[in-house]
């Protein structure tokens, strides 16, 4: 798979804090559990298919696949930014 489509699985905060859960899809029992622990801690969030390399400057895509975690409103969009917004510290 080349840099531009590298996929991985990761969760995804209401606040776009993020953490990757691998680069193969996750069982239910991994999901479960993710979202079991973003629950116990009161947070919310999103199981998130990732396409494109994290680390690079290039373009990463995010298609958000279930909500996990407390139950919430939370706005995808506003994740979504904050997300892009934590990346770009980190690569640059």
């Amino acid at each position: 798979m080349s840099a531009g489509t590298e996929q991985r699985w990761i969760v995804l905060g209401a606040d776009g804090r993020h953490v990757t859960l691998g680069r193969i899809e996750p069982s239910e029992a991994e999901i479960a559990a993710a979202s079991d622990a973003l629950a116990a801690q009161g947070l919310s969030g999103w199981l998130v298919r990732m396409r494109g390399e994290y680390y690079s400057r290039g373009k990463v895509t995010l298609a958000p696949l279930q909500r996990i975690g407390a139950p919430h409103d939370a706005d995808w969009q506003a994740a979504l930014a904050a997300f892009h917004a934590a990346r770009q510290r980190a690569t640059h």
